[in-house]
């Protein structure tokens, strides 16, 4: 998250700064409650792992739900990396330019990769969903999951969120940039 030390006065900049705000705060709500897919995860593990070599009785369910909630920490963590500015990235190359020049890159990689990105995974996403519900689609196993539809959903559900977060981000990047120095 790119801070600004002080609250922006133009009317589109508060507008930019007010939005910004929502949008991390319905992400941190999201991300609260989607952190606990890894305590699950924990549990399904150890779960998974007693009966297989407890009881002899390994459960296929049991690994389709860790994949599942594999999907959703790693999916909707994107957009929670996203506004706390811990995602991966190329600091050896950012930290030989200056401030301003990182934030000009940013705005840039954003408009013109990641924005794209999210756009073309949504606009196909849709249909994928949709096509796996009408198929009553579940696991080719037995006794795996049903309802395939419900983890296929956090595709969209995730990017619609990353595209908030990436909106957010771009809205800081550009008060920041425009913000008369003090």
């Amino acid at each position: 998250m790119t801070d600004s030390s002080s609250q922006p006065t133009g009317s589109l900049s508060g507008f930019m700064h007010k939005t910004a705000d929502l949008f991390e705060s319905i992400i941190l709500k999201v991300s609260a409650v989607c952190c606990w897919s890894s305590a699950l995860l924990i549990a399904v593990i150890i779960c998974n792992v007693t009966m297989r070599y407890g009881f002899n009785n390994g459960l296929i369910l049991f690994e389709e739900i860790q994949w599942h909630l594999y999907a959703i920490g790693i999916m909707f963590g994107l957009s929670y990396a996203e506004i706390t500015n811990s995602q991966v990235r190329v600091d050896v190359v950012a930290s030989m330019l200056k401030p301003k020049t990182v934030i000009k890159w940013e705005i840039f990689g954003a408009i013109f990769f990641v924005f794209p990105t999210i756009f073309v995974i949504l606009f196909n996403s849709f249909d994928y969903v949709a096509s796996s519900y009408a198929l009553g689609e579940s696991s080719s196993s037995p006794l795996g999951m049903p309802f395939r539809w419900l983890i296929k959903s956090a595709i969209p559900a995730s990017f619609m969120l990353l595209g908030l977060a990436v909106l957010a981000r771009l809205f800081r990047n550009i008060i920041t940039l425009t913000q008369k120095e003090a």
